[in-house]
């Protein structure tokens, strides 16, 4: 066959229209065979969220084994999956424990919910699961990954602990890109350019690059053997970062850039959060259908949030950390069920509180519809996608990291059960009966994310979070053996 039968057995798969067809041949996946690529997207929203609101409806579980829900019958927050017809790309984690997240404040959690190592609310010292997915990946693609902060005006902007979530290969601070306009400029860097002709900014960098390179070279034949070869890293690293910004301008060039910010957009102003989500997602989305990275991150303001959701109401007046703080100071105030009803008495502002869970639910739900827009290989891009949606905290005012929400939304290229809720077995602390549970640690979903994206890994993180590596469904039961989550898995 050749490649203009190729092309058109690929336009037939993804279902291109006359609309659709110019976008659908400049994607990198064009005329491309072999399996679709997967991607990875670890997102972030601060302060918890109202618990007996929040997930989806699942017998309590028994015997220390895990009980499953399916098809999902969400509670409020999460109801906006079911309205946008995203019920079938959902999977609810329900009684994880952040057990990295060693003390009771926002720190620690936001220090361990990647990394899985203690922490004790100082910066971790250990890369991200994100980070350490991307470079066992070395999928070759111009970013390795993209890291996008949505920020109000009111948070906060130092680099510390609780502003932010990725860590490199060092254990160093990953800095996400927390300007629409600086993060479009970044990835889509010929979308600024109005102009017709070569972009002025690639044209002088290159005419540096090839007057720098060829005096380098000449150098080195005066040099001693000693001198050559720092003289020669310091070229390849010179030409590493020449490569990487000529190979993200091509592939963004073979792409539709995302649209540009509206004109009446102010960066600056306290309103413009809302509008700022939307552009990064945006961003986001053309990134992963661009296949400008495989892993992603997108981080929705910071722990201790100095957000105040003005859009959502009138009665919205006080920041997003201080509305969290006036709710249940323990899980013991929530009781034996921590799902019942009653406990709306121990929020100060549940109103406040809930709507803003249910706006960052819209959120996740909207990068996911997003997502499904597109198509990759014949495959739709949200099924090729995970999304894992989490938090620093559980409950905003009780600090505490069990019972942590995670959310999967989408199908990592077929290796994930969806429309589902896995409840585990957990320790309740005003329920005598689950003494003996043993909390089953987040480390386990890390894990599992690094098996979808196609590692070999079975442990990740503190090794104290990893009794044992059994695998689940052997003799042991659930809440006491480790690494990945098979309830959630296709295999």
């Amino acid at each position: 066959m050749n490649r203009q039968q190729e092309r058109r057995r690929f336009l037939r798969a993804v279902g291109a229209t006359a609309l659709t067809l110019p976008f659908v041949k400049a994607l990198p996946s064009y005329a491309a065979t072999g399996d679709p690529p997967v991607y990875l997207v670890l997102l972030f929203t601060p302060s918890g969220f109202v618990q007996h609101l929040w997930g989806a409806v699942a017998p309590k579980p028994t015997g220390g084994m895990p009980s499953i829900a399916s098809p999902l019958v969400f509670r409020d927050t999460l109801k906006v999956f079911d309205t946008m017809g995203l019920t079938d790309k959902v999977t609810v984690l329900d009684g994880l424990n952040v057990g990295s997240a060693d003390g009771t404040s926002h720190e620690p959690g936001m220090g361990g919910l990647w990394t899985g190592v203690s922490n004790t609310g100082n910066p971790a010292t250990t890369p991200s699961i994100d980070q350490v997915i991307a470079d066992q990946l070395n999928a070759g693609r111009p970013f390795k990954t993209i890291d996008l902060m949505v920020r109000s005006t009111q948070d906060w902007t130092s680099r510390e602990v609780k502003t932010r979530m990725s860590y490199n290969a060092s254990g160093g601070f990953v800095d996400p890109i927390d300007s629409p306009i600086i993060a479009r400029n970044t990835l889509f860097p010929g979308a600024a350019s109005m102009g017709s002709g070569p972009d002025k900014k690639t044209f002088i960098r290159n005419k540096l690059f090839n007057q720098f390179n060829t005096e380098l070279t000449g150098l080195q034949g005066k040099l001693c053997n000693e001198d050559r070869a720092q003289l020669q890293a310091m070229q390849q690293a010179w030409h590493d970062l020449n490569q990487q910004l000529a190979s993200a301008a091509m592939a963004a060039a073979s792409c539709t850039a995302p649209g540009a910010p509206p004109a009446t957009y102010r960066p600056l102003s306290a309103d413009s959060f809302p509008i700022s989500a939307k552009l990064q997602m945006d961003i986001l989305a053309m990134s992963l259908a661009c296949d400008l990275t495989r892993v992603a991150t997108l981080q929705f303001s910071t722990a201790t949030s100095q957000v105040t959701h003005t859009w959502l109401g009138a009665n919205q007046t006080q920041v997003h950390h201080d509305y969290s703080h006036q709710g249940p100071t323990s899980m013991y105030m929530l009781g034996t069920d921590i799902y019942s009803p009653t406990a709306a008495s121990t929020y100060g502002f549940l109103a406040q509180l809930s709507a803003i869970d249910a706006w960052y639910a819209q959120q996740v739900a909207y990068l996911a519809t997003q997502l499904k827009m597109f198509n990759v290989g014949g495959k739709n891009l949200l099924d090729q996608t995970v999304i894992c949606w989490g938090s620093e905290v559980a409950l905003g005012a009780a600090h505490n990291h069990n019972a942590a929400p995670f959310i999967l939304v989408g199908g990592g290229g077929g290796k994930l059960k969806t429309n589902q809720v896995v409840r585990f077995p957990m320790k309740v602390a005003a329920d005598p009966s689950t003494a003996s549970n043993i909390d089953r640690a987040h480390n386990d979903l890390l894990v599992t994310l690094a098996q979808v994206m196609g590692l070999n890994m079975t442990t990740f993180g503190g090794t104290q979070f990893h009794p044992d590596n059994k695998q689940v469904g052997d003799s042991q039961p659930i809440a006491v053996s480790s690494g990945p989550i098979r309830e959630i898995l296709n295999v």
